[in-house]
């Protein structure tokens, strides 16, 4: 059983399928023998994932996406996803996608942080991307869309 919270910290532009998103999620969790737990989707601007960035890791740059394990040693899964709703826009342009892919493929790329990938180096990180490209291919339906395209 999944626990899974979204919350809209950006603000009204951006449209969320609350059920398409824990339906991901709940999938990605599912297959990778993942039995229970607790995941919230905290959607914000880049200067809050800036602020975080600092706070926690000690490095001022900003980023897409900041994920949290917040579970003790043997317990539930529990964490939190921070996705900077500007920067999925921002890339969005530069990489020439849809904002719902972009979130997507960042939406996904949290969840396997939270799961216990890595990207400290290229393999792990070409490893990754390879999953999310895989998880991209199979989740073809809209989860956001924003107004002011």
């Amino acid at each position: 059983m999944f626990d899974i919270n979204i919350i809209n910290n950006f603000n009204d532009d951006i449209s969320i399928e609350n059920k398409s998103i824990q339906t991901l999620i709940e999938e990605l969790l599912t297959e990778h023998k993942i039995p229970q737990g607790s995941v919230s989707i905290i959607l914000s601007n880049k200067m809050l994932l800036n602020k975080l960035k600092m706070d926690y890791f000690g490095l001022n740059q900003f980023t897409d996406v900041i994920t949290f394990n917040l579970e003790d040693e043997n317990e539930p899964l529990e964490g939190e996803i921070y996705i900077s709703i500007d920067d999925i826009i921002e890339n969005a342009k530069i990489f020439e996608v849809s904002i719902n892919e972009e979130f997507k493929r960042v939406l996904i790329h949290g969840v396997l942080h939270l799961i216990g990938f890595e990207d400290k180096n290229k393999i792990l990180k070409d490893k990754m991307t390879k999953l999310e490209n895989n998880y991209m291919s199979i989740f073809k339906y809209d989860i956001i869309s924003y107004k002011n395209k």
